[in-house]
C-alpha cells in the first residue's frame, strides 16, 4: 500500500490530460468547424441575397465561420475527450499518467485486466453513461440519476487522500494507481 500513488500526482496527470484534450479540441475542432461554418455562411449569404453587397456577404461568412468554430470546438471536445479518456479504460494510463510514470493496476499491485479497467472507466464516467442513456431513450429521469451518480464519484475522488489512496471507483473495482515500475505481471 505504501507504493500507491496519492492525490497530487493523480491530479497532476489529470490536469495534463485536460490541457492535451483542450489543445487538440481547439486546434482540430475550431479549424474544421470554422471551415464548415465559413462555407455554410458563404452559401447562405449567396442564396439569400439578390444584391451584390459584398461586405454583407463577407460578414455573414465570417459569422458562420465563428459559430462553426465554436460548435466545432465543443463537438471536438466531447469526442476527443471521450476517446482520449477511454484509452485509460484499455491501457490503464493516459498520456498524463504516462508522463508522470503512473498507471492503474489491481489493488495488490498486479496488472489489471481489460474488464477491470473498462469497469473502472465506466464508474468514473457514470454521469456520461447515464446522460447518453437518457438521450437515447428520452427518459430524462436517467439524467438526474446520472448527475447524482457523477457527484458521488466526484466526491469519491477525494478518498485518495485516505490511507488506502484509492478513489471510490478504485475501491469498487479493486484497483489503485501505482508507479508503473512496481506493477507486477498478473
Amino acid at each position: 500500500m505504501e507504493q500507491r500513488v496519492g492525490f497530487g500526482p493523480r491530479l497532476g496527470a489529470y490536469l495534463i490530460d485536460v490541457v492535451i484534450v483542450c489543445v487538440l479540441s481547439f486546434v482540430g475542432g475550431t479549424f474544421v468547424g470554422g471551415m464548415l461554418g465559413l462555407a455554410g455562411g458563404a452559401a447562405l449569404s449567396n442564396a439569400s441575397l439578390n444584391t451584390s453587397a459584398d461586405s454583407l456577404r463577407a460578414g455573414m461568412a465570417a459569422v458562420g465561420g465563428m459559430f462553426g468554430a465554436i460548435i466545432g470546438f465543443v463537438a471536438a471536445m466531447a469526442l476527443i475527450g471521450v476517446v482520449y479518456f477511454l484509452i485509460e479504460g484499455f491501457t490503464g494510463y493516459t498520456l498524463g499518467k504516462l508522463m508522470l510514470g503512473i498507471r492503474v493496476a489491481n489493488e495488490d499491485g498486479t496488472k489489471a485486466g481489460l474488464g477491470t479497467l473498462l469497469g473502472r472507466f465506466a464508474l468514473k464516467r457514470i454521469d456520461l453513461i447515464f446522460m447518453l442513456a437518457a438521450v437515447l431513450t428520452t427518459t430524462w429521469a436517467l439524467l438526474k440519476v446520472g448527475q447524482l451518480a457523477g457527484l458521488i464519484m466526484f466526491i469519491g475522488c477525494f478518498f485518495v487522500l485516505g490511507v488506502k489512496k484509492q478513489a471510490f471507483h478504485d475501491m469498487i473495482m479493486k484497483t489503485a494507481v501505482f508507479p508503473k515500475g512496481v506493477i507486477k505481471a498478473a
